[in-house]
């Protein structure tokens, strides 16, 4: 099994870090670290990966709750150059690839929030979750925080213009030009994290990055030995 997951083609971040780069100093990130489902999992001596870190909100959480090794990623260098700016004392790196910098089994966690939605299609989802479950020692815990396919007009209509002219899957939209998204149907998550053991998927209400409200999800799963 760990055989395909090091074969797998790891899913490149090429077409959105212009987009991130461009933004890093000016979006702010809101979805909730929930550290009383997550803490009861994950013993605060374990080494915990935050994937997509952004400008590091979320490793500067888990510092101040007692997790004192924690690692941030993210591909859009100027997103790490302000987490460094912001949170001197913390741990970020840059991420060239969808090939992770560490070996197997590395991390007792691995968070993943407002990742998916960056990645379109099937199959670099797929590349992207075996990459984590690769880093992830067995036991260990992924946690994934995203948006769910929303049922307002707005959000109908440019779902549907996008499949209209590309044929993607549904749920795909067009933020600005050249900068696509994808909001993730229910099941899409379950078949997602299909190789962890389910502990927890809950939906919540939450606040895009543009300022809209939206209907998001929360996984929390143990990866199976």
């Amino acid at each position: 099994m760990e055989r395909r997951f090091r074969d797998r083609r790891p899913y490149s971040f090429v077409g959105q870090r212009d987009f991130w780069n461009r933004v890093a100093e000016t979006k702010t990130f809101s979805h909730p670290l929930a550290l009383a489902r997550f803490a009861p999992l994950v013993d605060r001596s374990q080494r915990i990966l935050d994937y997509g870190c952004g400008y590091g909100r979320i490793v500067a959480e888990l510092h101040a709750a007692g997790y004192v090794d924690v690692v941030g990623v993210d591909p859009s260098p100027e997103m790490i150059a302000r987490a460094r700016r912001e949170h001197d004392s913390l741990t970020f790196l840059p991420l060239d690839s969808g090939r992770l910098p560490f070996e197997d089994g590395t991390f007792g966690a691995v968070l993943l929030f407002s990742v998916l939605t960056c990645v379109i299609d099937d199959e670099g989802q797929e590349s992207l979750v075996d990459e984590i479950a690769r880093v992830i020692a067995p036991g260990g815990v992924v946690y994934a925080s995203d948006i769910l396919v929303q049922s307002d007009d707005r959000n109908r209509d440019r779902y549907d213009d996008f499949q209209r002219q590309s044929c993607a899957s549904y749920g795909v939209f067009e933020l600005e030009p050249g900068v696509v998204f994808r909001h993730l149907p229910r099941e899409r998550v379950t078949a997602l994290f299909a190789r962890f053991e389910p502990i927890d998927l809950i939906e919540l209400p939450i606040v895009t990055m543009n300022g809209n409200a939206a209907m998001g999800f929360q996984y929390l799963g143990r990866r199976r030995p």
